[in-house]
């Protein structure tokens, strides 16, 4: 009996491609550093607010420094962050990515 010991064909990486795509995902990570990053929200099913606004409904949020009800935006308008989960917008070409995720 035979063992096929044939090697695969190595897969051929465009380096000058990845370097391409490299460098636009830096300038586009330096310009959300530097300008703020997009963050939205949803309300978790748990919650005491999850009956606020379209059930599910991501929105715009900012965080803030006051105490627990530091996530500013959306149908109440102030929220813990037990309360809801983040997202963020890296490319509004892409759905929101999910940051925080309840326990």
């Amino acid at each position: 009996m035979e063992s096929d010991l044939t090697p695969s064909p190595l897969r051929v990486i465009d380096r000058d491609l990845l370097r391409k795509e490299f460098a636009a995902i830096e300038a586009r990570q330096a310009v959300l550093t530097d300008q703020g990053q997009k963050l939205m929200a949803r309300i978790r099913p748990r919650s005491k607010y999850h009956g606020q606004g379209e059930e599910g409904a991501l929105f715009a949020v900012c965080i803030g420094p006051i105490g627990d009800y530091c996530v500013f935006g959306g149908p109440g308008g102030q929220y813990r962050l037990s309360d809801v989960d983040l997202f963020a917008v890296f490319d509004e070409t892409r759905p929101p990515t999910q940051i925080t995720f309840e326990p």
